[in-house]
């Protein structure tokens, strides 16, 4: 996943987005090329009797249609993380739905986890009763420098945030 920093004189910004290698455009082409292979060998096979291959192929097509579409969906994801003088902003998209998500920056505090029986760490920042995770789009690695740049940038020290 990536994982960009920006500075501003007002704010630092961090942004984590899903690798995406390829453009919408190469995966239609994807889609297409596939689709003609498969299909001249399926009607190859018909044509000598083995008919049941087209059904296989139509099938294999459809899955591939629709991983292809999940994966687009899932191109335009993001978690931004905001930290301005005064207020913690973070920005959540995943699909259709944008959530955001403001705290004042002092009482901000970062909790670190690793769930028993998951694997994976947990980051998360709390205020008043509220919590929201980050980095769900980091690979475990990126998240400890996540949440270290995020500590050092928080209003205050808490205990029990070591990672």
């Amino acid at each position: 996943m990536s994982l960009v920093v920006a500075q501003t004189p007002t704010a630092r910004t961090w942004l984590a987005r899903p690798n995406s290698s390829l453009s919408v455009t190469a995966r239609n082409w994807l889609f297409v090329v596939t689709a003609a292979a498969s299909g001249s060998i399926a009607f190859t096979f018909s044509y000598f009797g083995a008919w049941p291959v087209l059904p296989f192929t139509g099938l294999d097509l459809a899955l591939l249609w629709y991983a292809l579409r999940y994966v687009e969906k899932k191109a335009a994801d993001f978690e931004k993380i905001s930290i301005e003088s005064e207020r913690l902003t973070i920005e959540i998209r995943r699909g259709a739905r944008l959530e955001r998500h403001e705290f004042p920056r002092y009482w901000a505090r970062l909790q670190c986890s690793r769930p028993a029986g998951q694997f994976g760490l947990r980051l998360l920042i709390c205020s008043h009763g509220k919590e929201v995770e980050v980095g769900r789009l980091l690979t475990d690695e990126q998240k400890v420098l996540l949440g270290n740049e995020l500590k050092r940038n928080l209003g205050a020290a808490w205990p029990g945030t070591t990672l």
